[in-house]
Formats: structure tokens, C-alpha cells, sequence
């Protein structure tokens, strides 16, 4: 699957900066909120923590990168607030 350009915010405008994880790897941090980064197209799972625990969260399919995906024109991805 070729790669695409992200950018990840909260439904609630705020958490700017905050480590954005993909697919469960916690030990590696994807991107930051607010800040364009690259994923593989396909069905990726993006997840911010509070400690150990998932608090805000998206599963989004990206068939393929669509046309113009640049850093300058992501994709967008909106996380919603995680289930307690």
C-alpha cells in the first residue's frame, strides 16, 4: 500500500501537539496532533493516551491516497472521544 499524508485532530479542537500513536504500537509515537505526518494507506486505527489508556481514538480506510495528498493537503482524520 503506497503512503499518505495525515493530519489528526480532536472533535473538541484541543489537544494540539499531543503523541498521535497508529495500529496499537505505543512504543513509537506516528505523529502529533495539529502536525501533517505519513501512514500507509489502507485501515490504520490512530490513538492519542492518557497514561496507558486510549482517550481519544479513529479507524479510518484510506483506499489510497487521493489525488493532491501532500503534507501541504492531508488527509484529514478527527478522533473521537474513547469509550470508558
Amino acid at each position: 500500500m503506497p503512503d499518505c499524508w495525515v493530519k489528526v485532530a480532536r472533535s473538541d479542537g484541543t489537544g494540539v501537539g499531543t503523541a498521535v500513536f497508529v495500529n496499537c504500537n505505543y512504543v513509537d509515537e506516528a505523529g502529533a496532533i495539529g502536525t501533517p505526518f505519513v501512514v500507509r494507506s489502507g485501515q490504520n486505527t490512530f490513538e492519542t493516551l492518557a497514561g496507558t489508556t486510549v482517550d481519544w481514538c479513529k479507524t479510518l480506510t484510506i483506499e489510497a491516497p487521493p489525488p493532491g495528498d501532500t503534507k501541504d493537503t492531508p488527509v484529514p482524520v478527527t478522533l473521537e472521544k474513547a469509550s470508558s
